[in-house]
């Protein structure tokens, strides 16, 4: 479901972004997806000597790794980590109504009192101000606007503090739901959007990081560099499970 869910955005695809990938022929197993990066982003010199003091152009990947630079008009990652999580507010998460997609806000505090926050999609959540989102590891695509990441099938957690939600929702206090039209709440420890199906955010300008390990798609005019330091020209670059380490950036045009 959710990999149609992709295909079928990849068919639309209208933005071109700019991105610099490295990708391991296989998986380091072990670990959370934000210890996984393969070789440095920055142009410095990994802990086996590889890398480039200069730049990151010039970075030559290790055995069993590649880098890959170009423009690309379509991608697909799963098991994204972003870097940094943190999603900023004001941020708008969408979802169509219907087929188990929403989300809700458990362990909040509305009007002094412990409360769940219930969202069945249609209408986009809107939080307004407040801290940031921290953002699960997620599946990843190019659509139109920017980068698309699914929260849908994670709890993401909102960092402690005030909220203003400006989104139709229903709030439930031991049981009893109440709809309203929008809710101020103060998020606590433990706190999480709890997301379900297609819900999602977008990433707009601006440089997106994002880590593996997972699966990678990705279709463009690409450049691909061997530890050789042979370079090959190709149009889509696909793996299966691999520690990645990717830079997207929106390109003029």
């Amino acid at each position: 479901m959710r990999l149609r869910l992709f295909l079928i955005m990849s068919s639309i695809l209208a933005l071109v972004v700019v991105v610099t990938v490295v990708a391991a022929d296989r998986l380091d197993m072990g670990g959370s997806g934000s210890d996984q990066v393969v070789a440095p982003p920055d142009g410095t010199v990994g802990e086996d000597g590889s890398g480039d003091t200069t730049s990151t152009s010039g970075i030559i990947p290790s055995p069993g790794q590649v880098r890959v630079t170009g423009t690309v008009s379509s991608v697909l990652l799963t098991g994204a980590v972003l870097q940094p999580r943190e999603v900023p507010t004001p941020l708008t998460v969408q979802s169509q109504r219907g087929f188990g997609n929403g989300g809700q806000i458990t362990s909040v505090e509305v009007e002094g009192r412990a409360s769940t926050i219930s969202w069945d999609g249609g209408r986009p959540l809107v939080l307004s101000s407040g801290g940031p989102l921290v953002v699960d590891p997620s599946d990843v695509a190019l659509v139109g606007d920017g980068m698309l990441l699914v929260l849908g099938g994670g709890a993401h957690a909102l960092t402690p503090g005030p909220y203003q939600l400006d989104t139709p929702v229903a709030v439930g206090t031991e049981g009893i739901a109440t709809p309203r039209d929008s809710v101020a709440f103060t998020a606590v420890e433990g706190t999480l959007l709890e997301a379900r199906g297609d819900a999602s955010i977008i990433l707009g300008d601006g440089a997106h990081r994002l880590v593996g390990p997972g699966r990678v798609l990705i279709g463009g005019a690409l450049e691909v560099t061997a530890a050789d330091g042979t370079v090959t020209t190709m149009d889509a670059l696909t793996t299966e499970e691999a520690a990645y380490d990717l830079t997207f950036t929106r390109a003029d045009g």
